[in-house]
This record gives C-alpha cells, sequence and structure tokens, in this order.
C-alpha cells in the first residue's frame, strides 16, 4: 500500500526496532516526522517541530526515541508513545 500524508517530499524513512512503527521524514515544506502503523497503514501522528525540510529519521535500539535530522540545523529528539519533542541538539 502507499501511506499519504506529507504535503512534500519524503526524504527518509524507518522502522522501529519491533516493526510495530514506521516513521518518515519530510521535506520541501512540509518539515515533519510522521509515525505509522506498517500493518494496517494507520497514521499514528505527527512530530512537528522543525523549520525546514527534515532530511533523516532513525529510531535508537530500543525503540524508546526517534532523532530527526533538519535543514534547521537541530537533530530533536522525540518519544515515539507520547509524541512529544524530549530535546533540540
Amino acid at each position: 500500500g502507499t501511506l499519504r500524508g506529507h504535503s512534500g517530499g519524503v526524504l527518509s524513512v524507518t522502522f522501529s526496532p519491533d516493526g510495530s512503527l514506521l516513521a518518515s521524514a519530510g521535506g520541501y515544506g512540509d518539515n515533519t516526522v510522521r509515525l505509522w502503523d506498517p500493518r494496517t497503514q494507520e497514521h499514528k501522528g505527527t512530530l512537528r517541530g522543525h523549520s525546514n525540510t527534515v532530511a533523516s529519521v532513525a529510531f535508537n535500539n530500543d525503540g524508546t526515541l526517534i532523532a530527526s535530522g533538519s535543514w534547521d540545523n537541530t537533530v530533536r529528539l522525540w518519544d515515539p508513545t507520547t509524541m512529544e519533542e524530549k530535546g533540540t541538539l
């Protein structure tokens, strides 16, 4: 199936370590990370905070954090369960 929701290009995707979530990074005006259930293709939420293209996204080894890297010169850390930003580097 096709997961639709970003308003710009998708530059990076990654699966959580247990395969229960897929994170996609949007660019070119979208500037978000979207979370999906890859089994049902359901949109689980949108991580907003970057002010420019999100070029990369990754989960940590146990799936408790998502890191997103942006052309806004920041790396943001997110909790995939609460979808809250946990820090900016």
